[in-house]
């Protein structure tokens, strides 16, 4: 397989997480963010003052969280900054998601270190959502993935994602079968998108490029599906 074709499914997919997943993230987690970083305060104070300090808090992040968001939009090129000093204006989810904010706003500005620094701190954070810290672990690896400087940093990071039941396993999945092209590891990228073709829960789209992927790499090693899969029956009758 090409290396354009991998960059390619890569730009596909990085394309496609961003669009589908990071528009519908604040209304997935938003409010349940919120109440995981203040719940101590039921502990504290009961349920009083956990609601007032909801409503007080959650009213001043969201408030600040739209003003960022509308200055950084108006002014792409610094969004970057403009995310990293309001981050102190925010707690628990509204942080993270304003970390994502700032990651995303990096990256669009040709500054990948920074985004990958901020989708770290997202996930070294323990206030923080496991669905949104694999979230980011999954955007760090692609990047790191992307161009092609440290791969074995992306394998590391997605790996951590990439665990049946886990919310982002099926596209931590196929970006490490396509970590595994770059590494010139054709049979364990088989062995990935084999996974994803074979699996029904995978998600349409996945299986569809991952099967593409799969039939690609069996021609480039010379291997017959047809043939392997009447092996695999036989095996099955002969131990029956």
């Amino acid at each position: 397989m090409s290396d354009l074709q991998s960059d390619l499914v890569t730009q596909e997919v990085d394309e496609e997480i961003r669009r589908e997943r990071m528009r519908q993230l604040w209304s997935a987690y938003g409010r349940y963010l919120i109440g995981l970083a203040v719940g101590i305060v039921i502990l504290v104070g009961g349920r009083e003052a956990y609601t007032a300090y909801v409503e007080s808090s959650e009213e001043a992040s969201s408030a600040a969280f739209e003003a960022a968001a509308e200055q950084a939009e108006g002014d792409t090129a610094n969004a970057a900054q403009i995310w990293q000093d309001s981050l102190s204006s925010f707690d628990g989810g509204y942080n993270a998601l304003a970390q994502l904010r700032l990651a995303a706003s990096a990256d669009a500005n040709g500054d990948t270190a920074a985004a990958i620094a901020a989708y770290d701190a997202v996930a070294a954070d323990p206030n923080t959502d496991e669905s949104l810290k694999g979230l980011a672990q999954l955007f760090a690896g692609m990047l790191m993935s992307r161009d092609g400087e440290d791969l074995q940093g992306a394998r590391a990071r997605l790996s951590v994602v990439a665990i049946q039941g886990q919310p982002w396993y099926y596209s931590a999945l196929e970006q490490l079968a396509l970590v595994d092209i770059k590494l010139g590891d054709k049979e364990a990228a088989l062995q990935g998108f084999t996974q994803l073709t074979d699996d029904l829960q995978t998600p349409q789209s996945i299986r569809t490029r991952a099967g593409q992927l799969r039939s690609a790499i069996e021609a480039e090693l010379g291997i017959d599906p047809l043939a392997l899969e009447e092996e695999g029956i036989a095996a099955e009758e002969g131990g029956e």
